[in-house]
């Protein structure tokens, strides 16, 4: 793995956004572009730590929970609860697409799916960099990094209908299926892990 893959995959990412028809041109569609697509999710921890970082001091000046949940605690949740979360949706996607008669569009899913996760992670970042250099207060930041959610679920669908082939209702219903499950995963370990603390962040 070197820069070009990284920029290429990010460029590959941004083109399928805004459903420019060369994002495939970006992406290394073999079994070894597949293994290797997977450092975005390496890339996407420190960047998930920062965010996380940032939720945990808000939740504690907003809500007062900074005694109820340790930093440690609460960053280990989120980190693991992503990986948790990725593994089991990849997982379940290979068998979806299985079922879905698709199974030869997985690879290049898999592969547009990690490095668009990369993508949108950056995306939900970059307004909240500011207010880490306290420029302007933690509600400005988080509110304006809310577009990005936005912006995740229309990359979901983009590439369940254009990469993995899948029609209009079933993608919507895949973009459906991944929030549950990332929400569920955040929920049990967040009552697994920081019992007493509510919800994970």
């Amino acid at each position: 793995m070197n820069a070009t893959d990284i920029t290429n995959g990010l460029t590959g990412a941004w083109r399928i956004t805004v459903r420019d028809k060369r994002a495939k041109d970006c992406f290394d569609l073999s079994a070894e572009g597949a293994m290797r697509s997977f450092t975005a999710l390496l890339l996407s921890l420190p960047v998930i730590f920062f965010t996380s970082t940032l939720s945990w001091r808000f939740a504690g000046e907003a809500f007062d929970l900074g005694e109820d949940i340790s930093f440690g605690l609460f960053i280990t949740t989120e980190l693991l609860s992503t990986i948790v979360y990725w593994a089991l949706f990849l997982a379940a996607m290979s068998r979806i697409s299985r079922m879905m008669r698709l199974e030869a569009y997985y690879t290049p899913y898999l592969i547009t799916y990690n490095w668009g996760t990369l993508f949108t992670t950056l995306a939900f970042a970059l307004p909240l960099v500011p207010h880490a250099a306290g420029i302007y207060p933690a509600t400005t930041a988080f509110l304006l990094a809310m577009p990005a959610i936005a912006l995740l679920a229309w990359y979901r669908y983009q590439i369940a209908r254009e990469v993995l082939g899948a029609e209009a209702g079933p993608a919507a219903g895949i973009v459906i299926f991944e929030v549950v499950l990332s929400l569920s995963v955040d929920q049990l370990l967040g009552m697994l892990l920081m019992p007493g603390a509510g919800v994970s962040a």
